[in-house]
């Protein structure tokens, strides 16, 4: 029941669609056939190839997992943002483009995202650094796994653009496990990378706030204001669902064993009476969002063939192995090192 709702729930979430087609492009130039990877993520390609179609938000995510998956990428979210062209996000990056300083930039952001992702959120805070703080709206965040690389290598690369400087993010925060090359990526973003943090952010030096944008222009600001305003106007805005909130809450609380249903209410400001009865409203509960949510990333861990199984039972906040082989036989009728070897065999006979 909750894998149902959680799909329901994201697919209502739009997106300009860049991160589709840059990923539908760089396939297509490795001599991928996409065809099926479109369908199978939900999409098709007269809308892949429409530039001012929108994309369902999980579409997106599910498009590009799959063309990471065939192309043996495990950063391809961070690396296809170097080949973006910032004018294809459209409003948004000329009203960061126009505006004054990097705070000014960063502030229109952080309001006008959703117009270009509506399954994304912008916090910006400044004090001793600047952080910038990312978070799903709508979307639950453990399905994810590119789209939120490219985003943050879309941001580090956008605030170099913007200032003409070398910005190095002092940390890079990643809320789920890197299976790829950590190293190679804190390379490519110039900064420090943390990893199973609880958090999406990137931190800069509090002095990069006042930093002057090279392109401001006072009259297209004013204009690229008016129509991000009427644009957000024009948006229906709908309050987060729980099922979603309670999903990205379990997310975090995972891997240090406390994904449980009383601890997440405390978290959410609510009673564990309440959760209950309001995710029973949504068509779930709090034990079916659990067990999805360990279905999925079980499959996803197990995927990395070095990762051992006993740190992907660690991940999923199981107390020992046993419990963990127990639950995902029950999920898929076999113990999780068979489904490895039966994911490598598969993977072996794809490349032969």
């Amino acid at each position: 029941m909750a894998k149902t709702a959680v799909i329901h729930i994201a697919s209502s979430r739009r997106c300009a669609g860049v991160l589709s087609r840059l990923a539908y492009r760089h396939a297509k130039a490795k001599g991928i056939d996409v065809v099926p990877l479109v369908v199978q993520a939900g999409l098709s390609i007269d809308v892949i190839e429409d530039p001012t179609a929108t994309l369902g938000v999980i579409n997106q995510i599910k498009f590009v997992e799959l063309v990471a998956e065939v192309l043996g990428d495990k950063l391809l979210g961070f690396h296809l943002a170097g080949g973006v062209d910032f004018r294809e996000m459209g409003l948004l990056y000329y009203v960061a483009a126009s505006a004054d300083t990097l705070g000014d930039a960063l502030r229109r952001v952080e309001r006008y995202v959703k117009i270009q992702n509506d399954g994304v959120r912008l916090r910006v805070s400044k004090g001793k650094s600047l952080r910038i703080g990312l978070h799903y709206a709508g979307v639950p965040r453990h399905i994810d796994v590119h789209q939120i690389g490219a985003i943050i290598a879309f941001l580090v690369r956008g605030l170099r653009h913007l200032t003409g400087r070398s910005l190095h993010p002092t940390t890079v925060r990643v809320m789920h496990r890197i299976t790829g090359d950590v190293n190679a990526l804190a390379r490519f973003l110039d900064s420090d990378i943390e990893t199973e943090t609880g958090v999406d952010e990137i931190e800069l030096p509090a002095a990069s706030w006042h930093l002057p944008i090279v392109s401001a222009d006072p009259h297209l600001h004013r204009l690229c204001v008016q129509n991000c305003e009427a644009a957000l106007a024009r948006r229906e805005q709908k309050s987060r669902p729980l099922t979603v909130k309670v999903a990205n809450t379990i997310a975090a609380l995972l891997p240090h064993g406390q994904a449980r249903a009383d601890l997440v209410a405390a978290s959410l400001g609510i009673s564990p009476r309440t959760l209950t009865r309001r995710l029973a409203s949504e068509g779930s509960s709090f034990a079916a969002i659990l067990e999805e949510m360990r279905s999925a990333l079980a499959n996803r861990y197990l995927a990395d063939d070095a990762t051992p199984i006993s740190q992907i039972a660690w991940l999923l906040g199981y107390a020992e192995i046993g419990a963990f082989t127990r639950a995902f036989h029950r999920w898929t009728g076999m113990a999780p090192s068979a489904a490895r070897a039966q994911r490598q065999q598969s993977a072996g006979s794809s490349f032969r």
